[in-house]
C-alpha cells in the first residue's frame, strides 16, 4: 500500500467516495509545505476513483460526485509542479510500492512533466532545423530574384499553406497547394519533393517516383536532393524514409556537415539522444572547418537542447522489476 496510504474510515462505497472527495478538497489548496505527506493525496484519488467506478457499475446516480472528482483532477493538473516539488524523490518510491495502474495518472505526474519538456525541446530542435532550411531558401530566393515577382510570392503562399495542411493531416488538400505552387514555379525542386513525399504517403508510388526524378534533375546535386527529401520526410514524420536518405547522403559525402545535422534530428525523434549529440558535435566540427559559422552555431545550440532532453529522460526501471499484470487490475 505504501507508507503514505490513508485507510478509509467509511464502510460503504458511497461514504468512502464522499470521504475521499472531502479530504481531497480540503488538502488541494494547501499543498505548500506538506512535503512528502502530499502523497496522501494520490492515495485519496485512488480511493475516490475506485469507489466511483464501483458505484457507477452498480447503476447509482453519482453525477454530482463525478463532477467533484473531475474538478479535483483539473486542480491537481494545475498544481502539478507544486505537487512534484513537495513529493520529491518519495513519489518514485511510493509508486514502486503501490504499483498503480496507468489509468491513475496522478502517480505519474513526474513522467508526464518530463515527457512534456521533451516534446517542447523536440519542437524547438525541429523548429531550429526548419528555420535553418527556410533561411537557406530565403537566401537563395534573394540571390535569384532580388525582388521576388508576384508569381514567386504566390507560389510561396501556396507552399506555406500546404505545409500547414500537412501538419493538420489533410494530405489531399496539401497536395493541391503544392501542385498550385509548382505550376507557378516549376523549377523549384523542393516543391517537387513535397509532391513526391505526399504521393508516397497517399499510396501513389508511381506519381511519387515521377516527382522525385523531376526534383533530382532540378537539384544542384544529388546531395542537395537527398538532404532536402530527408528533411521533408522528417517534417512529415516518416522517420524511416528520412533516415534512409540521410544515411545515403553521409555514405556518399562523409564530410557534409548538413547531413549530420539532419541525421541528429532523426536520432532525436527516435529518442537516441546520445547519437544525436555525437552527430551535432561532428556537425559543429565540420562546419567550423568549412567556415560555415551559422551552421556551427546552430549545431552547438541544438546540442545544448538535446543534452537537456537527454538529462530529462526518466530513469530506467530497475533490472528485473516485474511489471504489473494489467489483467488483474
Amino acid at each position: 500500500m505504501g507508507k503514505f496510504f490513508v485507510p478509509s474510515t467509511s464502510h460503504t462505497p458511497a461514504d468512502r467516495l464522499r470521504e475521499s472527495l472531502d479530504k481531497i478538497e480540503r488538502m488541494m489548496p494547501n499543498l505548500r509545505g506538506t512535503g512528502a505527506q502530499v502523497l496522501k493525496l494520490a492515495h485519496m484519488f485512488d480511493q475516490a476513483a475506485e469507489a466511483l467506478a464501483e458505484l457507477e457499475e452498480a447503476g447509482m446516480d453519482v453525477r454530482a460526485e463525478r463532477v467533484r472528482f473531475e474538478s479535483a483532477q483539473r486542480q491537481l493538473r494545475r498544481r502539478r509542479d507544486q505537487f512534484l516539488a513537495e513529493a520529491g524523490a518519495e513519489l518514485e518510491k511510493e509508486r514502486a510500492a503501490v504499483r498503480p495502474h496507468r489509468d491513475h495518472w496522478w502517480w505519474f505526474l513526474d513522467e508526464e512533466r518530463a515527457q512534456q519538456r521533451m516534446r517542447q525541446l523536440r519542437k524547438g530542435l525541429i523548429g531550429g532545423l526548419i528555420g535553418l532550411a527556410l533561411l537557406a531558401v530565403a537566401w537563395l530566393a534573394y540571390n535569384r530574384f532580388l525582388a521576388p515577382s508576384p508569381q514567386v510570392r504566390k507560389a510561396f503562399q501556396h507552399s506555406t499553406t500546404g505545409e500547414t495542411l500537412v501538419g493538420e493531416g489533410d494530405l489531399r488538400a496539401a497536395m493541391a497547394e503544392f501542385e498550385a505552387a509548382t505550376a507557378l514555379t516549376p523549377d523549384d525542386p523542393d516543391l517537387w519533393i513535397w509532391q513526391g513525399v505526399l504521393h508516397s504517403a497517399l499510396g501513389e508510388p508511381d506519381k511519387a517516383e515521377t516527382a522525385f526524378e523531376t526534383a533530382r534533375v532540378l537539384s544542384e546535386s544529388e546531395l542537395d536532393f537527398l538532404l532536402s527529401r530527408s528533411l521533408t520526410y522528417l517534417r512529415t514524420g516518416n522517420l524511416d524514409a528520412a533516415s534512409t536518405d540521410v544515411e545515403q547522403a553521409i555514405r556518399e559525402n562523409p564530410d557534409a556537415a548538413r547531413a549530420y545535422y539532419i541525421r541528429a534530428s532523426v536520432f532525436t525523434e527516435q529518442g537516441d539522444f546520445a547519437a544525436a549529440i555525437e552527430d551535432l558535435e561532428r556537425t559543429a566540427d565540420l562546419a567550423r572547418a568549412a567556415g560555415n559559422v551559422q551552421l556551427e552555431a546552430s549545431a552547438r545550440m541544438q546540442r545544448a537542447m538535446v543534452m537537456q532532453m537527454f538529462m530529462a529522460q526518466p530513469p530506467p526501471s530497475p533490472e528485473g522489476e516485474i511489471e504489473p499484470d494489467e489483467s488483474t487490475e
